[in-house]
């Protein structure tokens, strides 16, 4: 590794660090500011002014917005992301990751259903511009990702376990073989955006030089294919995939609600319903947290495969 490099990743990670105080305060005041009181969601119809004090002092909500943040960030510093006034007798971070457990295993496995039919599917309708195969293949891609998400997961959990009885919806687990159907409902979808961010890719390698060159020499056509083509046209696939790896923790609402899957998706929406203040804050700054540093990956890695961006680093 170079100096020029280093120094271009040392600049990549130091920029992340007041993004994500920028984040964090606007998502803070933001919250603490918005209309709706967690204390007045705990209490609910026993709302009590001597009980509301309490809890306010309990959960520091009397306090001055910025003293919060502070001590917000004081204790985040030291791992501990609060409380969560919905589930008093647990705190935010155990109420968060064991649902972000199973929603990031689901969505990681369909993220490599969608990229592993994505990819081929792009290159196949890249050789085949020109002919009818080429529209026909994206067309089908893009008939199913156009159906909405609650109307396939409706239709799946109708024809693949209520006619067929293939499948059974109780949920026993992530690595049970129940959860296939819902994979699939969250993966499928994905392929067509893939594909055609592929295809375009690798049309506009076949125009290069090298590619002519390649089959100047008589190399076989799967070769030039594969070593040539496939593997200069996924240099681009780096963004995607680094900006999708977030996305993981989110989850799905409408195929979790819809499969009974104890996901971090249907959490959220509780949370924010409820409202509880530390649950919702925890799941922004991590969500963020997890985008910016994709960013940065994503930089990184470019500066390691592309010569170019070495290149550039060495200069600045």
């Amino acid at each position: 590794m170079g100096p020029g490099l280093l120094g271009y990743i040392v600049r990549r990670v130091l920029w992340a660090i007041p993004v994500l105080f920028s984040i964090s305060v606007i998502v803070f005041f933001m919250l603490r500011l918005a209309p709706g009181d967690p204390v007045d969601a705990i209490l609910g119809q026993r709302y009590q002014e001597e009980q509301a004090r309490v809890l306010k002092e309990k959960y520091g909500y009397d306090k001055p917005v910025y003293v919060q943040y502070y001590k917000y960030m004081k204790n985040l510093a030291q791992g501990d992301l609060g409380v969560s006034t919905r589930h008093r007798e647990f705190t935010a971070s155990e109420v968060i990751w064991p649902k972000v457990k199973v929603s990031s295993q689901l969505s990681f496995a369909a993220l490599v259903i969608s990229f592993g039919l994505g990819i081929p599917v792009g290159v196949y309708a890249a050789l085949a511009r020109g002919t009818f195969i080429d529209p026909l293949t994206i067309s089908f891609w893009l008939a199913i990702e156009a159906v909405p998400t609650f109307v396939l997961s409706t239709f799946a959990i109708w024809f693949f376990a209520l006619k067929l009885d293939v499948v059974n919806l109780s949920y026993h687990g992530v690595y049970s073989a129940n959860m296939i159907l819902p994979v699939m409902v969250m993966a499928l979808p994905g392929v067509a955006g893939i594909a055609r961010f592929m295809r375009a890719s690798v049309i506009s390698v076949l125009g290069e030089d090298y590619i002519r060159t390649a089959r100047a020499k008589g190399l076989k056509e799967q070769t030039v294919v594969i070593s040539h083509i496939t593997r200069n046209a996924l240099l681009p696939m780096i963004t995607v995939i680094g900006l999708s790896l977030p996305g993981i923790i989110s989850g799905s609402l409408f195929v979790e609600t819809s499969f009974g899957i104890p996901g971090i998706a249907r959490e959220s929406l509780a949370a924010v319903l409820a409202p509880d203040y530390d649950v919702i804050l925890a799941l922004v700054l991590f969500g963020s947290t997890l985008f910016v540093f994709a960013n940065v990956v994503i930089d990184i890695v470019y500066g390691f495969v592309d010569p170019r961006v070495r290149v550039g680093a060495a200069r600045e």
